[in-house]
């Protein structure tokens, strides 16, 4: 979907593991700690490939070792989902978010205090705050993939929304997502997503 929008469609899974407040240049923001236990696309990266680099799997997940692929996610809008199943049915929370940078102290810190071999995304979600997001827990997971600026962000939000409304998904924003005049949970037809993307 991504690429048919003319933007990079490299995407990951994250770990939700914790938060706390910090001063991101734009005031007092709940900034989350995402990992995955593993690897990370290298454009993803600050640096890309350049910034990467792979340490051997803690031995508490994976006994039997191997690499990961860990660097820090570079500074951007992104957008955000989780899928799972509710009452027999698949349904997906989504929403618009940004990546931002921290010192690389406060990165070492959390690496740290969290699994420092696992690539890191500080991420701030937009209009959705920690217990919102918790009180909402049905899937570990988030599912992340960046765009180019905010605009494009909260766009892509809703194609993508409508896309997965089509394929039977019950979708639901969460958060700060511009442009919702339009419903989207039940589409009736195959004009909602030109519809979406004006």
């Amino acid at each position: 979907l991504w690429n048919e929008l003319g933007m990079s469609g490299e995407t990951t899974l994250h770990d939700i593991r914790w938060g706390q407040k910090y001063d991101t240049g734009n005031g007092e923001e709940f900034v989350w700690v995402f990992l995955i236990s593993g690897a990370a696309p290298p454009a993803h990266f600050i640096d890309g490939y350049a910034g990467a680099s792979s340490e051997r799997q803690t031995p508490m997940y994976f006994r039997l070792g191997g690499g990961t692929l860990k660097g820090v996610s570079r500074p951007g809008c992104l957008v955000w989902s989780r899928i799972y199943v509710l009452d027999n049915k698949l349904h997906c929370d989504l929403g618009v978010g940004e990546v931002v940078t921290l010192p690389a102290a406060e990165t070492q810190r959390r690496w740290q205090e969290t699994t420092p071999e696992w690539p890191i995304m500080h991420a701030v979600l937009c209009g959705v705050s920690r217990d919102q997001l918790m009180a909402r827990h049905k899937a570990n997971h988030i599912q992340v993939v960046y765009a180019p600026y905010a605009a494009k962000a909260h766009q892509a939000c809703r194609i993508k929304a409508a896309a997965l409304a089509e394929l039977g998904v019950e979708v639901h924003f969460c958060g700060d997502v511009k442009g919702l005049e339009i419903n989207v949970k039940q589409p009736q037809d195959a004009e909602l997503a030109a519809a979406l993307s004006a």
